[in-house]
């Protein structure tokens, strides 16, 4: 599968969203051409370590969301998001990287690059019963496994 037909049906449907299942961390196969195009890859986890040093512990969970999208919105129009494993964290809550970038994907046009298996419609991200454990539904947006992806 060619990764500019998936941005294209991406670019064509109503959440503007392609999600890529990566569990190789190959993420400069999809990276490195679309920088060329104007994209912006963000590595998450470090921007979300940079947020969280100036919330109290104790109040981590019920700020971050909010910490997150504020960040998300200053971001360019075109974004690569890859290192999404952070936010599947217990202490952040266990943040479904889909469902906290999808509502925005209305505006902006977003690859998420994330560790799971991607099984029909739905990415697991862990091992069930283990704290970090996250089930994402994944139906609403275009996805694909990153090994199906020719750049």
């Amino acid at each position: 599968m060619k990764l500019t037909e998936l941005i294209k049906q991406m670019q064509n449907s109503y959440y503007k969203m392609l999600v890529i299942a990566d569990n190789g961390r190959r993420e400069e196969k999809v990276i490195q051409p679309l920088e060329a195009e104007g994209w912006t890859a963000v590595d998450v986890t470090g921007a979300v370590l940079k947020l969280i040093e100036t919330i109290p512990e104790n109040k981590l969970k019920v700020r971050i969301g909010g910490k997150i999208k504020e960040w998300f919105n200053s971001l360019p129009d075109r974004l690569v998001l890859y290192n999404t494993s952070i936010l599947y964290s217990p202490e952040l809550g266990r943040l479904n990287p889909v469902g906290a970038f999808k509502y925005k994907s209305r505006e902006k046009e977003i690859i998420v690059l994330l560790e799971g298996r991607l099984s029909g419609n739905r990415i697991q991200y862990s091992q069930y019963a283990r704290p970090d454990y996250t089930e994402m539904d994944v139906s609403e947006v275009i996805h694909a496994r990153m090994e199906d992806i020719d750049a």
